[in-house]
């Protein structure tokens, strides 16, 4: 895959613009309760769907509201973030490579449609979503191919070590979801319906494209009591403060926030949660120094870890809802790789910066070009408070803000940028690692090797269940101490609802908010 089609597909979790979206029915399932009010669900979100396509859509929240009302996951994870039981009721690795991975279907599972879920039809969809998607979960997914044993139980070889396949197959990366026969065999119709296995079906008849998408049960789910809604609606409302007053009106049960209408919106049952789920971090791509000479040298990319106040820039473009952070991983269960030794790596030192700089040979500074997403308020003041403390250490950081990602990633794929601020990381070092830093990373744009990180990843890779939280931690480390990345904050994801209504969850510590279907009704 290209650097250009390798970054194209890890943005489609961050696209904005929607498609328009195909009239036919591929699901089975209507209303199987005759409800009112007081049982549906209904959310509300910024943009329309990139698609209801899978192997297209967005990953991460609110995107996957349009997805997991309809397709169900292979495996689960539990309110404390571990992997249970889904379609599948037994799983488990084959040896001790971290190479071969069983599942076993429950028996009688069929899609929405009435198709029957086998192992074939899990294997095909496995096989199909890896050979196809365009999604940002695809380099996941590549290496592996997917065989049914028997009528149940479908056989998984990844050509690399891989130590989470379970986490890979439960419905956030959305592989993990099966699709139908009839699903695959109409591309065009997968994006304006859905042919999957969940709870929900698409109605296409109350739903109008970019404006809401209404989801009615589905009366061939294997656990009909796990149904609780008579009815799941998403609706498009694009601007936050229309969104708060929908919620307080009672339009709308949920919506996601951000810092700056967080914590204001109270009173009439309304509550707030909110939890670390990404860092705010300028991705010092060029560290083999082609654009910029200075950032291949060590000293140099460690000087601005120690001239950025991490802390300012936190309580000024985040308050309540980030934190500063000396590493690109959460604290978010052992896999995230996340140390608590390391966040004492880079205290705010700006004479130690500057001695640095004159150690590496770069006393009089340099020019760091470096883009940003200007359309982002909270991008655009931290992009602008780091610039101007890179400044006063001699290092100019010349700011170009994009307008929209096509702009961001035209620019960022032509490789005349030394950096870029993104938020990223989140609960698998293994994926973070592959995101950013290994050489054939999405945002390893100039495709820099470098051995001790990939030393420390296969160490990962193969790692024994016992074994991957230290063994992330050791991938964390090289990225800190080698200052390959300048992380500034932790960033919190906000859910504002109606208490009265609904109860949205985290899972665990994973940062990851549990699937709106999920959700007990109040």
């Amino acid at each position: 895959m290209t650097s250009r089609s390798r970054l194209l597909a890890a943005t489609a979790a961050l696209a904005v613009t929607g498609i328009a979206l195909a009239g036919c029915s591929g699901g089975g399932g209507s209303s199987s309760k005759g409800g009112s009010d007081d049982d549906k669900l209904v959310v509300a979100v910024g943009t329309p769907p990139v698609s209801l396509d899978t192997l297209k859509a967005a990953t991460g929240v609110p995107g996957t509201w349009f997805e997991t009302p309809a397709y169900a996951g292979i495996l689960t994870r539990d309110a404390d973030g571990k992997i249970q039981a889904g379609l599948a009721e037994k799983w488990e690795y084959v040896g001790d490579a971290n190479t071969d991975f069983e599942f076993t279907l429950r028996d009688k599972l069929t899609f929405a449609d009435g198709t029957p879920l086998d192992a074939k039809a899990a294997a095909a969809s496995l096989d199909y979503f890896t050979k196809t998607t365009t999604g940002p979960s695809r380099a996941y997914f590549a290496p592996m191919t997917f065989t049914a044993k028997d009528d149940l139980t479908v056989h998984i070889t990844s050509a690399v070590p891989n130590p989470i396949i379970p986490d890979l197959l439960t419905v956030g990366l959305l592989g993990g979801a099966p699709i139908s026969p009839a699903g695959i065999a109409d591309e065009s119709a997968r994006a304006g319906d859905t042919y999957g296995a969940g709870q929900y079906v698409l109605d296409p008849k109350k739903t109008v494209s970019g404006d809401h998408y209404v989801y009615v049960p589905n009366k061939k789910y294997w656990d009909q009591k796990a149904v609780t809604y008579s009815e799941i609606d998403v609706r498009v409302i694009p601007n936050a403060q229309q969104q708060v007053q929908a919620l307080k009106s009672g339009e709308v049960d949920a919506i996601v926030g951000d810092p700056s209408i967080g914590g204001t919106v109270s009173g009439n049952g309304l509550e707030e949660i909110h939890q670390p789920s990404t860092v705010y971090n300028f991705y010092l791509m060029d560290r083999g120094g082609k654009v910029v000479p200075a950032l291949a040298n060590e000293k140099v990319r460690q000087a601005l870890n120690f001239a950025v106040d991490r802390e300012a820039i936190a309580k000024a473009a985040l308050g309540d809802y980030g934190k500063a952070t000396d590493q690109t991983a959460l604290d978010a269960g052992e896999a995230a790789g996340y140390d608590p030794k390391l966040e004492k790596e880079y205290t705010y030192d700006p004479a130690k910066a500057k001695a640095l700089l004159k150690e590496a040979g770069f006393a009089d500074g340099f020019t760091l070009p470096a883009t940003y997403l200007g359309f982002s308020p909270t991008d655009s003041k931290i992009a602008q408070a780091v610039a101007s403390q890179l400044a006063e250490v001699g290092v100019t950081m010349q700011l170009k803000s994009e307008p929209d990602f096509g702009t961001w990633v035209n620019d960022l794929v032509a490789n005349t940028y030394g950096a870029t601020l993104l938020t990223g990381g989140g609960s698998q070092m293994y994926i973070d690692a592959q995101f950013a830093f290994t050489q054939n990373a999405v945002m390893n744009q100039f495709g820099v090797a470098n051995s001790d990180i990939d030393a420390a990843f296969q160490k990962l890779a193969s790692a024994a269940p016992d074994e991957i939280g230290s063994a992330a931690q050791g991938v964390s480390s090289v990225i800190v101490k080698q200052a390959l990345s300048l992380p500034i904050a932790t960033s919190d994801s906000i859910i504002i609802y109606n208490s009265k209504k609904v109860k949205p969850y985290y899972l665990g510590s994973t940062g990851e908010l549990a699937p709106i279907e999920s959700w007990p009704q109040k």
